[in-house]
C-alpha cells in the first residue's frame, strides 16, 4: 500500500471557546498519524493553547506524546498559538501507541478561531 492521508476532523471550521471536542474514532489500521491545528482568525491580544488526546476505549484519555515537524525530541506539552496559520505534530511511536480515539482540547482561549484535522496513514 501508499502512503495515504484521510483527514478527519477533530474541531470544525470557525470553532472558538475552549472545549473538549466530540471524540473521533480511527481505529488501529494506521502506521503513522499526523494532527493540524490552524488558527483561523484572531482578534486582540490572541491565544489559546492546546493539545490531542488519544483513547483506546473512548472513555479513559491521554495527552499525546508527539514530535514536531522540526524536531524528534518526544514531547506531551500543550502548545500555545498566538497568530493565524497552522502547525502540524506527529504521533510518537505510531505503531507502538495503537490508540482508536482522538479528540483536540483547547483552553486559555482568548480571540481565537481555529479548527482541528487528524491525518492517519497506511
Amino acid at each position: 500500500m501508499g502512503l495515504v492521508y484521510d483527514r478527519h476532523l477533530l474541531a470544525a471550521a470557525g470553532s472558538t471557546g475552549n472545549n473538549t471536542h466530540a471524540a473521533v474514532k480511527i481505529g488501529a489500521d494506521y502506521m503513522a498519524l499526523a494532527f493540524q491545528f490552524v488558527v483561523e482568525a484572531v482578534g486582540g491580544t490572541p491565544t489559546v493553547t492546546w493539545k490531542f488526546q488519544g483513547s483506546p476505549d473512548g472513555t479513559n484519555w491521554y495527552d499525546i506524546a508527539y514530535i514536531t515537524d522540526a524536531t524528534d525530541t518526544v514531547a506531551v506539552a500543550t502548545i500555545v498559538s498566538t497568530a493565524t496559520g497552522g502547525k502540524i505534530i506527529f504521533l510518537a511511536n505510531a505503531t507502538s501507541r495503537k490508540y482508536k480515539y482522538f479528540r483536540c482540547v483547547t483552553s486559555a482561549n482568548t480571540n481565537v478561531t481555529y479548527r482541528a484535522e487528524i491525518y492517519p496513514s497506511d
